[in-house]
């Protein structure tokens, strides 16, 4: 086999392979994306079905279960894959993700659903992070960047998709089929992806640090049901306390732990990293004052605009075309110019002035909703550009032994930040409302929609100027946090892709020659075999070796 022929694909990959594993790896994200969110759209046949008596109160948790066992595993899953591979953990996460989604279609109770949602959501978690993790084994940063048009409609999809998918699945047939439909989806992928994805790279086989794991995961767990309390409760009062500090506490055990093992589960040394460091940051406000916008969104597009539910995902659109869009554009100049950070500030930039304008547009009843639309699209370049970049640039920066913990700490950052800041301008939303709509009798906003209807015009309007003045406060606020996104965005190092590229492609090559060099060691041996021992002596003729060398020439 020729050099040229070896270095068309990543890892002697055919092209029918690649193209399958791509295909099955957007698929699983896609998925992985939805059910995040597909949830929450069929609260009321869920309820109906399982618990009408007390049902509405407990069905957060089915969102709560599935966030807090994708997050907490975060850590794990990238230590095991620089310690295992990426391609066996990867296929771990997708097949556990079809056992949860399997069992969430079979579940008899709320309870055993809440439980098999946690099983999902532990696959759900990796999906992410193991098809960032693997696409950036199989190609360099600048490959990567020429091929990010995907994953914005990917991400584009899922803000759409979710509301609009959820509600009239869940009506027209059953709430089971939002889980259902996974199980052939992801059990094709897992055969595809089985069959298709070949690595060469071989984990390091480092012992994973299993007391740490249960530190961070616990960690976790306690902080953000303790978030979880003070969005219901709106002050640290009760079990807010004891989640809160509790966290805190097992987060500085965890710290302490990582600094004295000698396998640490997330290595203290990657903050020495400028990159990772100021991306880290990013990752965390990025998910925290813009990951979160979207559902407040539809709420907000759904009490002051009286867009249905139903249809609410189609006045999303603009949002999803400005994730397409950047994605296109940064892809493109990355690929380009080889520089990250120039995209990465305006984008920034772009996020805190689209925020602020529409924290600014909403206040106002008769905006016109093409000025909506305007600063949807802007919102949605900053979107997918703050913490997709800040991610690229953290995984073009790693060493190839590090590419997991650094994808999945990252990962973490960004789904800690997405889940306390939901809860947390929530509070804000929640706040500003109660204090408007006290005269018309409605003090919470998670009830305004169900409430609204039945009420006298002169209340409908003012609880309708109260969460619009609510939703305004929530981005202005966000609009603020975001600011320090741009700051760190203005003082993080750049990384030229250009330079990590033609590295990666000098040590390809040299492999590749090697490579080469031993095929024909091996055939020169073969020979003088065949000259010392003839066919007739040996038992194994021409037929024999023509066998091997078409087997050579097809592998």
């Amino acid at each position: 086999m020729t050099v040229e022929a070896k270095k068309s694909n990543p890892h002697g990959m055919t092209d029918i392979q690649v193209l399958v594993f791509i295909v099955c790896a957007m698929a699983t994200m896609t998925l992985a994306l939805l059910d995040g969110s597909i949830v929450s759209s069929a609260v009321l046949p869920i309820v109906r079905d399982l618990d009408p008596a007390h049902g509405i109160e407990r069905f957060p948790w089915l969102i709560t279960a599935y966030l807090l066992a994708a997050t907490a595993a975060q850590p794990l899953y990238g230590r095991l894959s620089d310690s295992y591979g990426p391609r066996r953990i990867y296929l771990s996460a997708l097949a556990t993700f079809l056992a949860g989604s399997a069992l969430c279609a079979t579940a008899q109770s709320l309870n055993q659903l809440i439980l098999f949602r946690a099983v999902q959501g532990l696959g759900g978690g990796g999906l992410m992070s193991m098809t960032l993790i693997v696409i950036a084994t199989l190609f360099p940063p600048k490959s990567r960047a020429g091929r990010s048009n995907a994953g914005g409609a990917l991400i584009a999809a899922g803000i759409i998709a979710g509301p609009m998918i959820g509600g009239p699945l869940s009506q027209e047939l059953s709430w089971r089929w939002i889980f259902l439909l996974n199980v052939p989806l992801a059990g094709l992928a897992l055969a595809g992806v089985t069959w298709a994805l070949r690595l060469k790279v071989r984990g390091t086989r480092q012992p994973v640090d299993i007391f740490g794991s249960v530190l961070v995961a616990s960690a976790t767990c306690a902080l953000l049901l303790g978030v979880k309390s003070y969005g219901e409760q709106h002050s640290f009062s009760g079990p807010v306390v004891p989640y809160f500090y509790g966290g805190l506490m097992m987060f500085v055990f965890f710290a302490v732990r990582q600094l004295k093992a000698a396998d640490p589960l997330m290595p203290l040394t990657l903050f020495k990293d400028k990159v990772f460091r100021s991306a880290a940051i990013l990752q965390f406000v990025g998910g925290f004052a813009l990951l979160s916008l979207p559902v407040f969104l539809i709420n907000y597009l759904n009490i002051v605009r009286g867009v249905d539910l139903d249809a609410v995902g189609l006045h999303l659109i603009p949002l999803a075309v400005g994730v397409v869009l950047v994605f296109f554009g940064w892809g493109r100049w990355i690929a380009r110019t080889g520089r990250c950070k120039p995209v990465l500030v305006v984008t920034t930039a772009t996020a805190v002035a689209a925020t602020a304008g529409l924290g600014l547009a909403v206040t106002r009843a008769d905006a016109p909703m093409w000025q909506l639309d305007v600063l949807l699209v802007l919102l949605g370049a900053g979107l997918g550009g703050v913490t997709q970049i800040a991610l690229f640039m953290t995984q073009s920066a790693a060493a190839p032994e590090e590419l997991g913990v650094v994808t999945t700490t990252s990962r973490f950052a960004t789904m800690l930040g997405t889940t306390i800041g939901g809860t947390v301008l929530g509070a804000v939303l929640s706040t500003r409302f109660a204090s408007s709509a006290e005269a018309a009798g409605v003090t919470d906003p998670d009830a305004a929609a169900a409430r609204l209807a039945a009420l006298p015009p002169a209340s409908r309007h003012l609880v309708v100027d109260a969460f619009a003045y609510a939703t305004g406060t929530l981005l202005l606020t966000a609009a603020g946090l975001l600011l320090l996104a741009l700051i760190t965005a203005l003082v993080m190092g750049d990384v030229n892709v250009n330079e990590i590229t033609e590295d990666a492609e000098i040590t390809e090559v040299t492999e590749v020659t090697e490579e080469a060099h031993d095929d024909a060691r091996t055939d020169a041996e073969h020979s003088l075999s065949d000259s010392l021992h003839p066919a007739g002596a040996t038992g194994v003729g021409a037929e024999g070796r023509g066998t091997r060398g078409d087997g050579r020439r097809a592998a």
